[in-house]
């Protein structure tokens, strides 16, 4: 029976694929892939973790479609778009999904989405933002609760009846893959509805509207108070004691700045602000702590080299130091250069090889163990000694331990072949160093965002 609801339903459907037909596609490709992995049609040791990357290729079609909304020749290019799925269905993606590359690929794309309208008002590039990231979490507010109330339905029933396993696990991956994998992006293009404002597309920007204010002052802005309160008591403790500064205090200087930053964005789309004055120094603050941040930085990489992770701790420190210059002499279009200036520099590490943040760290950690083997005078297949072996030398175990640590590391970056017994670590646990800063490669394979 044809009923107003379900030809609402059906004309919002159509509209949100003749509208966004490339992005439908990715939506249906995933989908596939889920089905055609869990039937082992193609290998799911394979391709399972290809999930991760639907992120980044849903994100292509949907900044191209906003770009080039003609029918013109321009329009060529998002349509070509969907080309960018063939490689989920062929290639093992895994060493990029867990690299430090694909985090910068995940910030980059949502820098794109932020700026590719270019616009210079800071105010409405926060709007576009947070408009994204509101419909995003939207969209799995709905599908995520819908999708666990169908499992409870699924395996409520499977126990009183008793149906098979097989059956059940058929069934459950089915939920999966309709509910979360192909209907979140949908619900996601149907929030996201420029020509005519969906209802949910309302509903949304009022929610967002009422949560803001709140959010920013007395939740969002007490925590950078507090989070600004302790680095400074950081620093006095180091002027006070005269030491050198925690290794990890850069990563630590790295988050306090970039909340920083977010949250005083968001307080542009603020109906009444309480810590106006906060705000006005903000970035002033951030001064003392950003060199501290170079001089843990710099120290850290000439005691142990660059790895990828340093790498693009060295580019967020630079992104962020030039932004806190830029808001001090520069109030305009802040947020758009901002915005260019780390899309740029990210891109360059990530996606140049030659001085990828991979091939950079790379080969710092070969030149570091070069000069560990040649200080110790042993060669690349020279399994390293445990404790209470004949051979062991106590004084060096701190190079033991950095020789094991770069070897691992170039071993996940596919550099370098040894034989199995010269990567094993030592099993007594006072070989451990007793300061994680000690471990160049491993303590720092995540960037810092």
């Amino acid at each position: 029976m044809k009923t107003p609801g379900n030809s609402k339903l059906l004309k919002a459907l159509v509209t949100i694929v003749v509208l966004n037909p490339v992005e439908v596609i990715v939506a249906i490709a995933y989908f596939l892939l889920s089905v055609l992995t869990y039937h082992k049609v193609l290998l799911p040791e394979l391709l399972g973790e290809n999930f991760l990357s639907a992120p980044v290729l849903f994100a292509i079609p949907y900044i191209l479609n906003r770009l080039f909304p003609g029918n013109n020749i321009k329009r060529a290019i998002y349509y070509l778009s969907a080309l960018t799925l063939i490689p989920i269905f062929l290639i093992d993606l895994s060493e990029w999904l867990y690299s430090p590359a694909y985090a910068a690929t995940i910030v980059i794309t949502l820098l794109v989405i932020a700026s590719f309208r270019r616009e210079r008002d800071n105010r409405t590039i926060t709007e576009t933002f947070i408009n994204f990231a509101s419909r995003v979490a939207a969209s799995f507010a709905i599908t995520l609760p819908t999708f666990l109330i169908a499992m409870a339905i699924l395996f409520s029933t499977s126990e009183l009846f008793e149906f098979p396993d097989k059956l059940i696990n058929d069934s459950a991956t089915w939920v999966m893959s309709i509910i979360l994998i192909l209907s979140t992006p949908i619900l996601f293009l149907y929030a996201s509805d420029e020509t005519e404002e969906s209802p949910l597309s309302a509903q949304i920007t009022k929610i967002r509207n009422i949560i803001c204010t709140p959010a920013v002052n007395y939740i969002l802005t007490p925590a950078l108070v507090i989070f600004a309160a302790i680095i400074y008591l950081y620093i006095a403790k180091i002027v006070v004691t005269f030491t050198l500064p925690n290794g990890k205090l850069a990563i630590i200087v790295n988050a306090f700045v970039i909340s920083g930053i977010l949250v005083k964005a968001l307080t542009g789309i603020t109906e009444k602000q309480i810590f106006v004055k906060f705000y006005k120094y903000l970035y002033p603050l951030f001064i003392i702590p950003l060199i501290l941040f170079w001089l843990g930085a710099i120290q850290r990489v000439y005691e142990y080299g660059f790895t990828e992770a340093r790498v693009y701790l060295f580019v967020s420190g630079a992104i962020l130091t030039v932004a806190t210059l830029m808001q001090m002499f520069k109030k305009s279009s802040l947020y758009l250069y901002l915005c260019y200036i780390a899309i740029i520099s990210l891109s360059i590490f990530t996606f140049i090889p030659g001085i990828s943040a991979k091939t950079i760290g790379e080969k710092s950690q070969r030149q570091e163990l070069q000069m560990l083997e040649q200080k110790l005078n042993i060669s690349p297949d020279t399994i390293l000694p445990k404790e209470g072996d004949p051979n062991f030398d106590a004084a060096l175990k701190a190079d033991y331990n950095r020789i094991h640590n770069v070897r691992k590391y170039l071993k996940l970056k596919d550099t370098l072949t040894q034989p199995a017994d010269s990567l094993i670590q030592p099993s007594d646990s006072l070989i451990q160093p007793s300061d994680s800063l000690t471990q160049p490669a491993d303590s720092l394979n995540q960037p810092a965002n």
